[in-house]
């Protein structure tokens, strides 16, 4: 169960850092794939966070409190905080960035 837990760990550290790195792609609209990148990773996160969550701390179960779950609680919030704050700012900015530079080429052309 330790070496599970290890790579728990790894693997949800990955995943924050490589959302990081998109959200900061999307932000200064670096990657024209990056938000469907990070839409697709979002979800798949919260899936895992959500099953980890229900199936950790359900009533029928006795657990003893671990770095690893306190690690998924406090990125369940940040996770929730960041899809619900975070991305409709990122889209409502994006998609007027979008606009303003669709404008300045017709324009142009």
């Amino acid at each position: 169960m330790k070496h599970i837990d290890k790579i728990q760990h790894k693997v949800l550290d990955f995943v924050t850092f490589f959302t990081y790195f998109l959200y900061i792609l999307v932000a200064f609209g670096l990657s024209a794939t990056a938000p469907k990148y990070l839409d697709d990773l979002l979800f798949y996160t919260k899936i895992y966070v959500s099953v980890f969550l229900i199936y950790r701390f359900n009533p029928f179960r006795r657990i003893k409190f671990t770095s690893l779950d306190a690690k998924i609680g406090y990125n369940a919030g940040i996770f929730l905080l960041a899809t619900t704050i975070i991305n409709s700012v990122l889209v409502t900015y994006v998609d007027s960035f979008k606009d303003k530079i669709q404008t300045i080429i017709a324009t142009i052309f």
